[in-house]
């Protein structure tokens, strides 16, 4: 009886301990998952405020430089491009940005139009 029980009570830590593991080790992919995913939402940001500070750029599409985030887990570098849509100018104007980041396949694009001279992100998506 004495076996049977200890047999069950070592399957049963086992078991706790095999889920737990597994547990963890998810836990990372969810963590850097999150981490790129942040630093591209961040790299729309930068575009955003790049199209907003162009100063009368007109119809050419405002220039970006590589922007290098700082992480705990290591540096996420940003590359960010943007071109210009149709119209061009005032209200309703429109740019397609594409960013990517090192560290991943994934790129998020994203449609920004002008309303009221601000950007504002008409759809975004990261694949």
């Amino acid at each position: 009886m004495v076996l049977v029980f200890l047999a069950a009570f070592l399957l049963i830590t086992w078991a706790g301990l095999s889920l737990a593991s597994a547990a963890f080790l998810g836990l990372n992919t969810v963590r850097t998952d999150a981490r790129t995913t942040y630093a591209l939402d961040a790299g729309l940001a930068y575009a955003m405020y790049a199209i907003d500070t162009k100063n009368g750029n007109g119809c050419n599409a405002p220039k970006t430089s590589a922007v290098t985030l700082n992480y705990p887990g290591g540096p996420i570098t940003l590359n960010v491009g943007i071109a210009k849509g149709n119209p061009c100018s005032g209200n309703g104007a429109n740019w397609n940005v594409t960013v990517t980041a090192t560290g991943t396949n994934r790129t998020l694009t994203a449609l920004v139009t002008e309303l009221n001279a601000k950007p504002l992100v008409t759809w975004e998506s990261i694949q």
